[in-house]
């Protein structure tokens, strides 16, 4: 008992002091574990910055146990993410940065090393650094590299040796005028490291501006600067779009990609601030900013490149400016310092349309005379650009046709010769004051949609060809149906005589010929025209476009309407017509109901005699027509001479059609009413033999004027059980109650 007290008042050596350094192996391992425990512990409290100190700790400890590999698993996320570095701890992030390089070189990391020595350059972390330390040398300490490192680094990740800084010496500017720029770069490497030379520095823009690069130019490393004051210089030099053997050796991608190219002194001392100065011409309007900038160093063992975005230049609140006693820092204000915008040039290129309307048809072919006018004080060479915006499937086509010449009088554009559907076309040379006109032919969609027409003159001077200028005239327009319809479809009695069931007929022609139960039916379209001028129907046709379940339909004009030529339909007026459909099964034994789709098809034009045709398709409800159903149907006969003391009457003529294969027995009555007095059978029984028609006829003596009269006629089949619906023929009407007849008010 006494020997469990025997050490409570003196501990054990690691449990006194846990962070002591010692060379056992098995205190060693409890160390790392109690280290790898407290990160945890402190992790799941959000302690940040203790877990750091025990990160850092525990790398160090891998260090002195020359466990390289696990101290640079450990070390190398920590120096990335490490709040050190934002909150200006450089001592001991200089420490971190120096036992990373370490480990990465031990390790042959050859990436960690570079970013690490790139880092470690840095001014601010007095680093224990040979006297004249070289970056381009820091991977010889790696004798075997498995592939070339290229190794990009971000302005914001590590502590820069090197920064940049993007002004324009100007808020705003012109297309095709001068615009002076400068790039400053300012070295922060420490006193003992060497020179670092940059091949080539490359500056991105947004906005349409040509990305510049500034290529080295060894013959300008001696101190040559135009000028200079204290560790700041100042260069100047000229950007071009040549390439050459220069080019060549800046980069290997092809002068067309290069943009504008430049050549300076790319070396830099510790400690110096340089200033290169260059003028660009922008050619495009709007908002031109910085991208990024790019600076690369091409060594025989590696590729690095520096990266600064757009947003750390956003940030950059002071520039220098150069004054005849030196340098001085001047505040940035409320603009940003890496962008500018761009006004266009003034074009003096004049478009119009003289004969442009805003409201046009669908199904149109519209051609429009584009007149352009060269008011600038110079030859110009013009190419004219035409689009839609809107809908992708409903704007028109364009087509520009083949002269570039006023258009001459012609019914159809369609029949000129025209080049490919492209949206461009080269005017060539335009002198001053000259006028060109060319003719844009608009094909619209039979769809109905709202686009916008943008017509562009895209020229240059011919003094100025590196400047570009437009002038743009956009127009809206409306693409709307010329013509809505609506359409009734009504049974009619045919004329024909119903086909013999009784009899057998053989068939000797080897084509096909239609013996089944025939239908007629009449349809009267109302087509109303909503646009703002008359337009001038040329025809007006019916057409079946799918007939199904073994059937055939003819459809035939009624020939009482009037020719096609004296069609004109006002604005917001209407025009009706007058079709028949002849329905037929093509087998008599066959009485499935079928479905027929139908399409209107209107030819027109606008009321001008040079208007070219255009053709209009409109859509049609679909028409099922129940073969093998018995119906009744109501037609009203022409009355005959009465005498004078006679009353009036209306001859009404109920047909009654059994199209099946049954005998089938009708109960007929006919309801009194207080609107009319009838003459013809009260009650009555039918019977039908399969296949046929008869008719009841009626006098109808109304009571009443100027309404519309009902005959409350009963049709009970009795096999089926079923009253008959009836349907109204010629000039009556149909509704749930029956068919119904018009009677004239008194004279």
């Amino acid at each position: 008992m006494p020997a469990l007290y025997d050490t409570f008042l003196v501990q054990e050596p690691l449990r006194q002091d846990p962070f002591a350094v010692t060379h056992n192996p098995h205190d060693t391992a409890t160390l790392i574990d109690v280290y790898r425990k407290s990160i945890l512990y402190f992790e799941e409290r959000s302690r940040r910055r203790a877990v750091e100190r025990l990160q850092y700790e525990l790398g160090l400890l891998y260090v002195q146990q020359g466990e390289w590999k696990k101290a640079l698993r450990v070390l190398e996320p920590l120096w990335r993410n490490a709040t050190w570095r934002r909150e200006g701890w450089w001592a001991i992030l200089g420490g971190l940065v120096e036992r990373v390089k370490e480990c990465a070189v031990r390790c042959g990391d050859a990436e960690t090393v570079v970013k690490g020595s790139w880092e470690g350059m840095s001014s601010g972390f007095n680093p224990s650094l040979e006297e004249n330390y070289d970056f381009s040398k820091c991977l010889d300490k790696i004798r075997d590299l498995a592939e070339r490192p290229k190794v990009t680094v971000k302005a914001d990740e590590l502590v820069p040796c090197l920064s940049f800084t993007f002004q324009f010496c100007a808020i705003e500017g012109n297309v095709g005028e001068p615009l002076t720029a400068e790039l400053t770069v300012a070295s922060h490497a420490s006193i003992s490291t060497a020179s670092i030379s940059l091949d080539q520095v490359l500056i991105a823009f947004e906005g349409g501006q040509k990305h510049i690069v500034i290529g080295r130019n060894p013959n300008m490393e001696a101190d040559n600067s135009d000028f200079h004051s204290g560790n700041i210089e100042w260069y100047s030099f000229h950007v071009s779009t040549a390439a050459g053997t220069q080019a060549d050796e800046i980069t290997e991608s092809s002068p067309e990609d290069l943009g504008l190219l430049g050549t300076s002194n790319l070396r830099f001392r510790a400690g110096t601030t340089r200033i290169f100065s260059f003028e660009m011409f922008p050619r495009e309007s709007g908002v031109v900013r910085v991208a990024n900038i790019t600076s690369t160093i091409n060594t025989k063992k590696f590729d690095f490149k520096y990266v600064v975005t757009g947003d750390d230049l956003m940030r950059q609140d002071t520039y220098w400016q150069r004054t005849s006693k030196g340098f001085k820092r001047i505040p940035a204000g409320n603009h940003a310092l890496n962008e500018i915008r761009i006004h266009p040039k003034p074009p003096k290129m004049r478009i119009k349309i003289p004969d442009f309307k805003k409201d046009y048809f669908t199904d149109e072919n519209v051609t429009l005379d584009i007149k352009i006018t060269n008011e600038e004080d110079e030859d110009a060479d013009v190419t004219i650009e035409a689009r839609f915006l809107g809908q992708a499937d409903a704007v028109p086509t364009l087509i520009w046709t083949a002269e570039a010449q006023p258009s001459t009088s012609s019914a159809d554009p369609l029949n000129e010769h025209k080049q490919k559907p492209i949206s461009s076309r080269h005017l060539g040379h335009i002198e001053k004051s000259e006028s060109r006109t060319i003719n844009l032919t608009l094909e619209a969609k039979p769809v109905a949609t709202e686009a916008v027409l943008e017509i562009k003159a895209s020229y240059y001077l011919l003094t100025e060809p590196d400047t570009p200028i437009s002038k743009v005239l956009v127009n809206e327009v409306i693409f709307d149906r010329p013509f809505e319809a609506n359409y009734d479809f009504q049974p009619s009695i045919d004329p024909f005589p119903m086909p013999n069931y009784f009899q057998c007929t053989e068939n000797t022609d080897s084509k096909s010929v239609a013996t089944g139960l025939r239908q007629q039916w009449n349809s009267t379209v109302r087509l109303a025209s909503f646009a703002s001028e008359s337009l001038i129907i040329k025809d007006l046709t019916l057409e079946p476009i799918g007939v199904h379940e073994g059937a055939i339909c003819q459809i035939s004009r009624v020939s009482s309407e009037p020719t096609a030529e004296t069609i004109v339909v006002a604005s917001n007026d209407f025009y009706e017509s007058q079709f028949e459909l002849h329905a037929q099964k093509v087998d008599l034994d066959d009485r499935r109901s079928t479905t027929f789709q139908f399409q209107l098809s209107v030819r027109w034009r606008r009321n001008h005699p040079d208007a070219p045709l255009a053709t209009t398709i409109l859509p049609t409800p679909d028409l099922t027509i129940p073969f093998g159903e018995p119906r009744v149907l109501a037609s009203v006969q022409p009355s005959p001479q009465q005498a004078n003391d006679g009353p009036e009457f209306i001859p009404i003529s109920y047909t009654i059609e059994n199209p099946s294969t049954h005998v089938l027995n009708f109960d007929i009555s006919m309801e009194t009413s207080d609107e009319f007095a009838f003459s013809g059978p009260k009650m009555t029984t039918l019977q039908l033999v399969p296949v046929s028609r008869h008719t009841v006829k009626y006098h109808i003596v109304p009571l009443v004027r100027g309404k519309w009269i009902t005959p409350d006629l009963k049709v009970l089949d009795t096999h089926f059980q079923q009253v008959l619906r009836v349907h109204g023929t010629g000039g009556m009407r149909s509704d749930k109650r029956g068919a119904s007849v018009w009677v004239d008010a008194e004279e």
